[in-house]
C-alpha cells in the first residue's frame, strides 16, 4: 500500500513537473503574451498568436473564428518571425511554422487580423486548436532536436471582464476534422 502511494505521488510529480516545462500556444492582445483578453476595435483588430518554449525549431496549429465572434471578418494572417523562418497555411484551416533556427522565450509568430462589422457579445471564448493534420488530435512543436512533442493550447477570451477567465489550456481529445468543423457553424 505505501509503495502504491509513493509510486503514484512520483508519477504526479512527474506529470506536474512535465505540464510546467511543455510549451504553449495561445492568442493574446498583445505581442509579449501577457494580456489574454482581447478587445475589439472598431476597424482593424489584430489578436497576436504568441509561443512560449524553451527552445523549438517550429509549430503547428488553427484558430478559426469562433461562432461567438459575430460581425467579424478574417482579413489576412501576418507570418511575424523574421527570415530564415517561414509559415503556410491559414489561421481558419491550419498554419505549419518552420522557425528557421531553434528559438526560446515568448515567441510572437503570427498575427490573425480581423475586421470588426459590429459588437461582439461579452466573454467569447476564442480558443488556439491543434493543425487538422496533427496526428492524435494534439498541438504540437517541434523542440530544438526537431523531436515532436505535444504542447497546449490556450484560450483567450474576446471582449471579457473579470467574470471570463482566460489563459486557461484548451482540453485536448481526439477528433475529425469534421468534428472541428461543426464546433464553429451556426
Amino acid at each position: 500500500m505505501r509503495t502504491r502511494v509513493i509510486g503514484a505521488l512520483f508519477g504526479l510529480i512527474w506529470l506536474v513537473a512535465g505540464l510546467v516545462h511543455a510549451d504553449t500556444i495561445g492568442l493574446y492582445a498583445d505581442q509579449w503574451g501577457t494580456n489574454c483578453n482581447i478587445e475589439l476595435q472598431h476597424d482593424l483588430t489584430y489578436v497576436h498568436v504568441v509561443h512560449v518554449t524553451d527552445g523549438a525549431t517550429g509549430c503547428e496549429f488553427m484558430a478559426p473564428q469562433p461562432a461567438c465572434l459575430t460581425g467579424a471578418v478574417s482579413v489576412y494572417d501576418q507570418c511575424v518571425l523574421p527570415p530564415p523562418a517561414c509559415c503556410c497555411g491559414s489561421s481558419q484551416t491550419g498554419m505549419t511554422f518552420d522557425y528557421g533556427v531553434c528559438r526560446s522565450g515568448a515567441i510572437e509568430i503570427a498575427r490573425i487580423v480581423y475586421r470588426m462589422g459590429q459588437t461582439t457579445n461579452p466573454c467569447c471564448v476564442y480558443p488556439l486548436l491543434p493543425h487538422p493534420n496533427s496526428s492524435g488530435g494534439q498541438l504540437l512543436v517541434s523542440d530544438c532536436d526537431y523531436n515532436v512533442v505535444p504542447a497546449i493550447g490556450l484560450a483567450s477570451t474576446v471582449n471579457g471582464d473579470s467574470t471570463c477567465p482566460c489563459g486557461y489550456p484548451v482540453p485536448v481529445e481526439e477528433t475529425t476534422w469534421g468534428g472541428v468543423k461543426a464546433l464553429y457553424t451556426e
